[in-house]
């Protein structure tokens, strides 16, 4: 109880931290720690532990590189998991000198010790956290070459089978027989090049220019690039912008595929004359886009919504994604630092998605 008080408490990192995994791993971190403290230990033995410099005997894994192994498992950053330790060494301190506060005074040395093996668990669970999401990173570079590798591969073919659709569709003005199936090549031909895209836009979330950018004009894009779509469905468009600018440092070029995304997916999605609200308004040093219509989803779907190939299940096939679009929007907006939520009470009860953008931010690289 004392941990998970001061974990609330403790900053910066620690606040973060999840209370209920807290715990989860406390007792072999404990065992280790009074263990170490009633060893006998030379001065050089403690001077290489307190500086991160121990040769863990044996083949087996320490306590602390089991314990960041489970923090990356658990989605821990590392600076949660330093706040962690600093919340164990608070709280073990204090509720030391609460229970003997004479006789720490008279062994400062304990004091010291104490230090020496919170630092050595930190140090190794720190380096095993940065072991493994290093792994993590090439792993997920090899992915990105192949999906690139892979997009840029199908346009060649796709681009043959394109040509060929086109030179049926000019014989279907002739032939009555060939306009149907020339139709349906046609949507699918459109479809995959859609996918095309995601597979392109899922290797390479480009690092573009950032500039101060009027988030009005974003939204406007967005719109006009989705008009067609919104327009064959017969949607009524309903859209709400400040008159002032509203002005943020962002990569112009992904807002307005943000926003697109989501505009898309509601005219997509929305049963044909559905009302589509799309909305941008500032609130709290944050560029507000709202995108709103009369569909909806499963609720059941909302913690999974926006994770990558989560793809949507629908009758129609020309409705169905890899479940690409969602997660690139979602990791387009955390690359601007913002945040994007999805609400919705169930089918043909609407459905409402929301993203925040810092107005000022440092945009991530990673």
């Amino acid at each position: 109880m004392r941990l998970e008080d001061f974990a609330r408490t403790c900053e910066p990192a620690s606040s973060k931290l999840n209370v209920e995994q807290l715990c989860d791993h406390i007792l072999p971190l404990l065992r280790f720690l009074a263990d170490d403290m009633d060893s006998t230990q030379t001065p050089a033995e403690q001077h290489d532990k307190a500086y991160g410099n121990r040769e863990p005997s044996g083949t087996d894994d320490t306590e602390g590189e089991v314990h960041g192994g489970l923090r990356v498992i658990d989605g821990f950053t590392v600076d949660q998991v330093v706040g962690e330790f600093r919340a164990l060494r608070a709280s073990i301190l204090r509720l030391w000198i609460a229970e003997d506060a004479a006789d720490v005074a008279a062994h400062p040395e304990q004091i010291i010790r104490f230090n020496e093996a919170i630092d050595q668990l930190m140090t190794e669970s720190v380096a095993r956290h940065a072991d493994l999401h290093a792994q993590a990173y090439e792993q997920s570079k090899r992915r990105d070459a192949f999906l690139a590798t892979l997009a840029h591969e199908l346009r060649g073919p796709l681009s043959a089978i394109a040509n060929t659709v086109h030179l049926i569709q000019s014989f279907a003005a002739t032939n009555a027989d060939l306009a149907p199936m020339g139709a349906i090549m046609s949507r699918q031909t459109q479809h995959l090049k859609r996918l095309l895209n995601d597979l392109g836009d899922f290797a390479r979330i480009a690092r573009d220019r950032i500039s101060p950018t009027d988030i009005r004009e974003c939204v406007q894009d967005a719109i006009e690039a989705n008009r067609e779509a919104i327009a064959q469905k017969a949607h009524v468009l309903k859209v709400e912008v400040p008159p002032t600018p509203v002005v943020a440092e962002v990569d112009s070029t992904r807002i307005v595929q943000v926003t697109s995304n989501l505009v898309n997916n509601a005219a997509k999605y929305a049963s044909e004359g559905s009302r589509i609200e799309v909305a941008l308004s500032e609130d709290d040093a944050h560029a507000v886009i709202r995108v709103k219509d009369d569909g909806g989803f499963d609720p059941q779907l909302l913690p999974v919504i926006f994770d990558a190939f989560s793809a949507n299940h629908h009758d129609d096939l020309g409705k169905t994604g890899l479940g690409i679009g969602l997660w690139l929007t979602r990791r387009l907006i955390e690359l601007h630092a913002g945040t994007i939520e999805a609400f919705t009470e169930g089918p043909g009860r609407g459905a409402e998605f929301r993203a925040r953008i810092p107005l000022r931010l440092a945009v991530s690289r990673h």
